[in-house]
Parts: structure tokens; sequence; C-alpha cells
């Protein structure tokens, strides 16, 4: 046998190593590493967090308008009456004529009976105060039915307070309103002769400020709003909304402001531009509400279609009118005029 070379003894033993590399399994590192899959716990816990995320984001709630908060503010039509203390009823009982009584239901709500004694019949209805009425009764009477008829609505009243002539309590035989109670009252009719622009209304714990003019104004039947008994009536003074007019009109001083108020509209209540502010003077209206931020305006521009109609007005806002520039030299003048004329004679005697 031939030994073999040793260039061919090394070829060999490079194919084996070839070899057995190609039949065995690959290293762990040659395939990336798998994700180590997320136990329920892991789970279980992000889903909790995400969770907890969600329950403390707000809850979208949708706001109503004005319109919408009012009628339901306002008490449904034909809302039965409930009795309250200083109600005059009379009790009927209809097998037992003889029983009738008359009283008027004392502040703490209660009636007082024959025989039964006291019972609180203040919160129902003429109805239910009837049966509670004949339950009452049935242990000394049997089959007796009784019914329940307000004779005096003591009750039923509003308070009414403010800016107006007759302040105090305003008794109602019916479903008390907003515009029965300022009628009433006697509200102070504004310089314009219009009712007040505003009211505010107590009910319990809950306020409400009422648009009235604006009501009035778009025909909306919530300006004679229904209201509850016991309900307290507020009308602010006049002069709460007012801007100030100044300068260069007619009537300088305090203008009403209505809900339709523009700048044109308040200028024409003061009496328009007087003749020492010229033909088209720069309007300042300085916004108190605001910083007092002074703004600008061409009286002529007021004039146009729209005009002047993106310039809002604030109770407390001051509106100036300057003098013009020829109203100014012709004031100049008129101050100098008794020394021209001074001049002029002494000149003429020196001639």
């Amino acid at each position: 046998m031939n030994p073999l070379n040793p260039r061919a003894a090394l070829t060999l033993c490079s194919s084996v190593v070839l070899a057995i590399g190609m039949v065995s399994e690959r290293p762990a590192e040659a395939s990336p590493p798998e994700k180590p899959p997320v136990t329920n716990d892991a789970a279980r816990t992000r889903q909790q967090s995400g969770n907890s995320v969600e329950e403390n984001l707000p809850t979208p709630q949708l706001k109503l308008s004005p319109l919408e908060a009012l009628r339901n503010f306002e008490p449904p039509v034909g809302e039965e009456y409930t009795l309250g203390a200083g109600d005059e009823i009379s009790i009927q009982y209809p097998s037992r004529p003889d029983l009738a009584s008359r009283d008027v239901i004392g502040p703490d709500g209660r009636t007082t009976l024959p025989l039964a004694g006291p019972i609180e019949v203040a919160g129902l209805t003429r109805e239910a105060a009837g049966k509670k009425i004949a339950e009452a009764m049935s242990p000394y009477y049997t089959s007796l039915t009784a019914t329940v008829k307000v004779e005096k609505y003591g009750s039923n009243h509003v308070i009414l307070l403010g800016n107006v002539k007759n302040p105090g309590m305003v008794n109602f035989d019916q479903t008390p309103t907003l515009l029965e109670v300022l009628s009433k009252g006697g509200t102070e009719t504004r310089p314009d002769g219009n009712v007040p622009e505003q009211c505010v209304i107590y009910r319990g714990d809950l306020v409400y400020w009422v648009d009235l003019q604006e009501l009035l104004v778009t025909g909306s039947p919530l300006a004679n709003l229904r209201l509850r008994r016991n309900d307290v009536v507020f009308v602010p003074a006049l002069s709460t909304r007012t801007v100030t007019v100044m300068g260069q009109v007619q009537h300088p001083g305090q203008v009403v402001l209505r809900h339709d108020s523009t700048l044109a509209s308040v200028l024409g209540e003061s009496g328009g531009l007087n003749d020492a502010a010229g033909s088209n003077p720069e309007l300042e209206i300085v916004h108190h509400s605001k910083g007092d931020r002074t703004q600008y305006v061409r009286f002529n521009d007021l004039l146009k279609p729209n005009g002047g109609m993106e310039i809002s007005l604030s109770p407390g806002d001051i509106i100036y009118a300057p003098k013009s520039g020829i109203a100014k030299v012709g004031f100049v003048m008129q101050q100098l005029a008794p020394f021209l004329t001074m001049g002029s004679f002494a000149a003429l005697a020196a001639h």
C-alpha cells in the first residue's frame, strides 16, 4: 500500500470536515432570537392600564342652547296644582254632607279634621289630598269619600324684587307667568320706552338669566315664561347696561344698551352729530371691557350697508366724537376776533 502524499492527505481531511459541517445543525446564533411570548399577566396589566386611561378620559357632553335650557326651566303646560301653606280649602263628603268643613292650610302644611285631627296635605294634588283625608277618616266612618276644592290660592305667589315700582309678593289664581309678574309689579321703563333688557329668576338653588327684550323682539312665546310657586324674579337697574357718548353730539351722556344696539343707533339716541363734528369725523370707541382698547371708525362708514356691525359695544364703553379741523380753526378765529378788531381800529387810528 502506497502511503498518501501530504498534499492528498490535507485535501481529504478538508473534504471530511466540510461534509461534517454540512450535516450538523446550524448554531443557535445563526437565526435571529425569537421574542419571548407575552405572558397573560403582562397582557392583563396592559389591558387594565388601557382601561384606566379610558376611564379617566372626560365623557363628552352636549350643552343645551339657551332657548332649550329655558324650555326645560319652564313647568309643563297643564301641570296639576299642588296645595301649599296659606291655601284656603273646602272639604266635601258626598255621603256625609254634615261633615263638610273649610280650613286654611297652616304654615306646617297641615289641616285639622274632625276626630282624625291634623293631617299634612301640602304638596299634594286635590285628588291625592281627598284620598288621604278619606283614609284618615276611615276608622270613624265607613265607605267615606272626600273631595277637596281650593277656595283661595294663598300659597300661589311669586316674589318680585329690584328696579320695579311695587316690589313684593304677587299672588295668582292660576299659573303665574313672567310678563304678568312684571306688569303687576310695574317695571320702570327705560328711556327708550322698552321693558328691561334682562331679569333673573331664582328657583331654589337654580338661577337663570332671561334675555327678556330679545325674546320679545323675536316673538318667542318664552317671553311669557310660566313660573312656579315661590319663584323670585329680580329686575336689575337700568344703569347697569349703558355706554357713554361724549364730544360733538347733540345730547352727550349715557345711552342704555339694547340687545340689538349698534354704534349708529347709539349715536342716533344721542341726537346725532352736531355741526362741530364735520361731515366725516373719525369716531373713537374706548372698550372698557377690553382693557380700554381704542378703536377708530369713520362716520361715513357707518352709513354703508352693514356699516359698523363688526363693532360690538359693551357696558362701560365710551364713544367720542372729536371736533373737525375746520371747527377748530373757526374756534381759534372766534377767540382771536376781539383782538383782531382792536388791531383794525388801531390801524385806522394811525391813519
